[in-house]
């Protein structure tokens, strides 16, 4: 009878652990824009970005929620940069920079349909321009897109940061000096 008492303890514990999961942070190449994706390029900033400053971000804890650090933010909106043919090739050569800080990512602590958001300042600085573009995202996942929880919100945090950086750079392709 104990024997039985701890083996069901133990098959509850598995189950609950295989349920939940460890979090994981979320991926650069998730938060990447795909090459069509977004306006079409400013002919003004076409090749003449470098990328600044890159701030804000959270390193995830496994034991935890998953978050999205700043160096993911950093490399996912440097390719994404580069993808839509901002990215100077030579930095030293680029009249204008993007710096961005990532404020907040606003999660949820449950559900079946998990919404984030996110609100990143982006900043382009060039010669007599100088420009603040605030943006506000929201990405969701449900439980078809994965049934565990930290999975969803992993999920979520990248399509919020996906969504925010195609913003950004369908805002760029209004850029005036």
């Amino acid at each position: 009878m104990k024997f039985l008492k701890l083996l069901c303890a133990a098959v509850g514990a598995a189950v609950v652990l295989q349920l939940t999961g460890c979090a994981s942070s979320a991926t650069p190449q998730a938060m990447t824009v795909k090459p069509g994706s977004v306006a079409t390029v400013n002919p003004k900033l076409k090749g003449a970005v470098k990328l600044g400053e890159v701030t804000g971000g959270k390193a995830t804890n496994p034991m935890w929620t998953s978050q999205v650090d700043g160096a993911s933010f950093k490399k996912a909106l440097e390719d994404s940069l580069a993808i839509s043919g901002y990215l100077a090739t030579d930095p030293a050569q680029a009249k204008y920079a993007v710096s961005a800080n990532l404020a907040e990512l606003d999660q949820p602590l449950m559900g079946f349909t998990l919404d984030v958001k996110s609100s990143i300042t982006y900043k382009l600085s060039g010669p007599g321009a100088t420009r603040d573009y605030p943006v506000k995202a929201t990405g969701s996942a449900t439980v078809s897109d994965a049934f565990v929880a930290v999975e969803r919100l992993r999920m979520s945090n990248e399509r919020s940061i996906l969504e925010n950086i195609k913003e950004f750079l369908n805002q760029l392709a209004n850029f005036k000096d």
